[in-house]
């Protein structure tokens, strides 16, 4: 297709010193004022400082360096669950803590992007969007005349902020190829980072992270005792931390970097670790939707990169003390009618079904948190009612219909994108996914998936080489 006439959107990194100055600036007062709360012994004020700070510095990097501003996102969703854990340790649980705005507020900041003078005037707000954002309106004013509180602007929040996030990405197409790099890079990094600690956690979990277990009280989670626990690394529980590990692994087959063989053996042991079926399964239909797709130069790669990682994990896996853990999970796969999660959830299930046909209208958004149940389609149903499920149902489906014929077929990530929108989808039944950490990622690449389409029909036809980044992290 022709490349049409369309002016490329200034939004690079500023190399402007000020701005740079200013950043750096910001966050030094961030952590000297985070110190001083430290010190100072006032938890409760620190609390609430963590995210506003975060808030700062994230705005600074929207405006200055909005590059960065993308990986620092991701990064604020990975650790604000682990700096809250901290703060919970030093100074006592709390319960709800303001910590975990953090994430919500560094999203939320790209509702500017929605602003007339922030983007271009052709640019139009996908009907996708539009649908699914409608449904989450809906369903926080069904919440505010049922049960008005600050519960339900946390769930707004909760459900917006994530896919704010991906409209900016999408509304930014033009910098496409740059968002790619660095989103890439941060996954990559995130593996090793967030892996390694994960796999350091089941073996000698930390003193903040057997505190916060016994605090919650989640049985789930295992036991606060080496080789006893189901990783969650620096997040909230198993089930986000494995999503963005099998996110990651996912993009890690097909993209180059320089980390890529620790990453992946850290990445893929903690995804082990985890025990989370879901992204177990996720992962195994993400890798063969990835087979079907790539091109044969890079399933050679593949398939090598795939011999190669097996050699180096298998010794690890034979340990006796993770391969107990691994078999023990990979069991109940085969016996489900004993598997008291999957026996009591199927039973939860039958009852939560016939009480969502007499709650036509929904309950709100934060009537999640009152189900007995991790599940997603019961979530939308209780969230956003019928009409809400409806809208927010085409809404996501919209997304896959988005123009394959219009993208360059050597783009390789925006192949794995959708097939990394899928692998999550997949696990609707069983889990929440389109809020937290889990919908960040899901918004992230339906955001970017979007933005390829417009990329690709206004650029020139790329060569195989240029379809992806060169070696990153």
């Amino acid at each position: 297709m022709q490349a049409q006439a369309y002016p490329e959107i200034a939004l690079t990194d500023s190399p402007s010193s000020a701005r740079n100055l200013g950043i750096i600036l910001a966050a030094a007062l961030s952590l000297s004022i985070a110190a001083a709360l430290w010190f100072g012994n006032k938890p409760q004020l620190l609390r609430v400082a963590i995210p506003a700070m975060a808030a700062l510095v994230g705005w600074l990097l929207y405006t200055g360096r909005p590059i960065t501003y993308i990986s620092y996102s991701l990064w604020v969703w990975f650790l604000a669950p682990f700096v809250r854990r901290i703060v919970d340790w030093h100074f006592g649980f709390f319960e709800p803590n303001f910590v975990l705005l953090a994430p919500l507020l560094v999203s939320g900041i790209s509702l500017s992007t929605l602003l007339p003078s922030a983007r271009h005037p052709k640019d139009r707000i996908p009907v996708s969007f539009v649908l699914c954002g409608v449904a989450v309106l809906y369903g926080f004013v069904v919440g505010l005349f049922l049960h008005a509180s600050p519960e339900s602007l946390f769930g707004l929040l909760n459900w917006l902020c994530p896919m704010l996030f991906g409209l900016h990405l999408y509304l930014n197409w033009p910098q496409y190829a740059r968002y790619q790099a660095a989103i890439i890079r941060t996954f990559v990094f995130a593996l090793l980072i967030l892996g390694l600690y994960a796999i350091y956690q089941f073996f000698a979990p930390p003193i903040w992270d057997r505190n916060w277990l016994e605090n919650v009280k989640a049985t789930s989670f295992g036991l606060p005792e080496p080789l006893q626990v189901r990783v969650w690394s620096t997040m909230n529980s198993p089930g986000p931390f494995a999503n963005a590990m099998m996110v990651g692994l996912l993009l890690l087959l097909v993209v180059p970097a320089r980390l890529k063989l620790p990453s992946a053996i850290a990445g893929y042991l903690s995804l082990l670790l985890s025990a989370v079926r879901t992204a177990w399964l996720s992962w195994i239909v993400g890798f063969f939707l990835i087979l079907k797709s790539v091109n044969p130069r890079i399933l050679v790669r593949l398939v090598l990169s795939i011999i190669l990682l097996v050699a180096c994990l298998v010794p690890l896996a034979s340990d006796p003390r993770i391969a107990t853990v691994i078999s023990e999970r990979l069991n109940t796969f085969t016996d489900l009618r004993h598997d008291e999660s999957f026996g009591a959830r199927v039973d939860l299930y039958k009852l939560l079904i016939r009480d969502a046909v007499t709650s036509p209208f929904g309950r709100g958004l934060e009537a999640a948190r009152d189900l007995p149940i991790d599940s997603g389609i019961l979530t939308l149903i209780f969230s956003l009612g019928w009409l809400g499920t409806a809208l927010f149902t085409v809404g996501i489906l919209s997304l896959f219909f988005s123009g394959d014929r219009f993208v360059n077929n050597t783009d390789q990530f925006y192949r794995v994108a959708k097939v990394i929108m899928i692998a999550i989808l997949a696990q609707i039944i069983s889990g929440e996914v389109f809020v937290s950490v889990t919908g960040a990622i899901f918004w992230i690449f339906a955001g970017m998936q979007l933005a390829a389409v417009r990329y690709h029909e206004n650029q020139p036809i790329l060569s195989p080489e240029q379809s992806l980044p060169g070696a990153i992290a």
